[in-house]
């Protein structure tokens, strides 16, 4: 290749005519902020002016997202256009989903302004426009991704520091998470052949009726989550050392249709249906071994043998062979509910219920937290709710009886009337 022109002056670029006669305009443009390496930017044309052309287009498409300084600085909405592009890689399609509405929804409030002019007022002035139409729990998410966002311009040096710093974030009561009683869940699942909910397809009853069953119970007795109860398969029923077990090792998760979601390369994933691909568990530490029952594991054997579920196939599937639905287990749960006359809780306070019998049970940290998938004892401790009477026994056990009834005192009562 050969170049053209005299000389040009340090930090101008360069212009250059490679062997194929395409011409390519290339300059440095400093130190990546967050990474400390050296970035740079070309732009190739079949003339000169078409390379300079295409490289003035790329330097003022970074300048407006911040990824360039510029004579101005970008407007909030344009970083968090490019912010939220480069967020989409690194986390999974829903996490991507859910931060995104949240702060394209603070966009239509502050995202004008300018973000070396962004101040904790409009912050503030954000919160207070949202809280009109959000719930509490949720201002907090659109704060803290807002923050995050911010957190990472102040980490290009395109602010000097992120205002969110500077403003308390939205109060939120935690909402009490109502469970059943230690011997309710057996009433639940007892009472699924007794609901009366509508059935659809040609499943026999008795199918249709065990599989509500065995979910239900895998979902106390497991503590399995409802992705992980979906994607079931045989291959996962697992004994190791003799003990009967699940090896939970993916989920299922509404992630989007195939040509309208994008999913990122380091995150394995199939599509299954429609919005539903199976994928690996939400964590690390969700991915582990739980042991059950024998009377569960040979429930669980004898129906897949029945039906000549194969080892890769779903143990539990709809009428039309499709992936269990949220939708469709929480219609059977409430009529469940309904039928054995107990109190309206959610299907998620099923893994409540587990992490509360696990505690009840002076089941050591590391164990509780290994069983319920967390990663951490905290969160763990925040599913666990402790019932009166097993408060009132460990109290007892710990506070020695402070008053002995075969000590009688005699009182005399003087009458100074007398």
């Amino acid at each position: 290749m050969a170049t053209t022109g005299r000389r040009r002056t340090k930090g101008a670029g360069s212009i250059i005519q490679r062997a194929d006669g395409r011409w390519e305009f290339r300059r440095e443009i400093g130190r990546d902020p967050a990474t400390g390496k050296r970035r740079y930017i070309s732009a190739k044309g079949r003339t000169k002016a078409d390379a300079r052309e295409r490289f003035d287009a790329k330097i003022a498409e970074m300048e407006r997202t911040g990824l360039l300084p510029g004579a101005k600085s970008p407007y909030l909405k344009d970083y968090a256009e490019r912010w939220l592009e480069e967020y989409r890689q690194n986390v999974k399609p829903t996490t991507y989903r859910s931060t995104a509405g949240r702060i394209k929804a603070c966009m239509e409030v502050v995202g004008c302004v300018r973000l070396t002019d962004l101040t904790a007022d409009h912050i503030r002035k954000c919160m207070r426009v949202l809280s009109k139409r959000l719930a509490p729990s949720t201002l907090k998410g659109h704060f803290v991704s807002l923050k995050m966002m911010l957190d990472q311009a102040e980490l290009e040096e395109l602010i000097p520091i992120d205002p969110c710093r500077r403003v308390k974030p939205p109060r939120v009561e935690p909402a009490e998470t109502r469970i059943l009683s230690p011997d309710q869940p057996k009433k639940l699942i007892e009472a699924v052949p007794k609901r009366g909910a509508k059935r659809r397809g040609s499943q026999p009853a008795g199918d249709v009726d065990e599989s509500w069953m065995l979910l239900f119970e895998l979902a106390f007795a497991a503590g399995m989550r409802e992705g992980e109860r979906y994607a079931l398969m045989p291959y996962e029923l697992e004994r190791r050392d003799g003990v009967p077990g699940i090896n939970v090792c993916q989920q299922i998760q509404e992630y989007g249709k195939p040509g309208e979601v994008e999913i990122p390369g380091w995150l394995k994933a199939e599509h299954l249906y429609g919005i539903l691909w199976l994928t690996t568990p939400k964590t690390r530490t969700a991915h582990r071994f739980v042991p059950i029952s024998e009377s569960l594991w040979e429930r669980l054997h004898t129906r897949i043998d029945r039906l000549g579920i194969k080892p890769r196939d779903l143990i539990f599937t709809n009428s039309r062979g499709n992936p269990v639905r949220s939708s469709t287990e929480r219609y059977n749960w409430n009529k469940a509910l309904k039928a054995a006359e107990l109190p309206s809780v959610t299907i998620h306070s099923a893994r409540h219920w587990t992490a509360s019998m696990t505690a009840r049970a002076n089941m050591p940290d590391d164990a509780r937290t290994a069983i319920m998938g967390h990663t951490s004892i905290s969160m763990t401790n925040h599913y666990t709710h402790r019932d009166t009477a097993s408060l009132a026994k460990l109290l007892g056990q710990a506070i020695p009886d402070l008053h002995d009834d075969t000590d009688v005192i005699d009182v005399q009562v003087i009458d100074e009337a007398a």
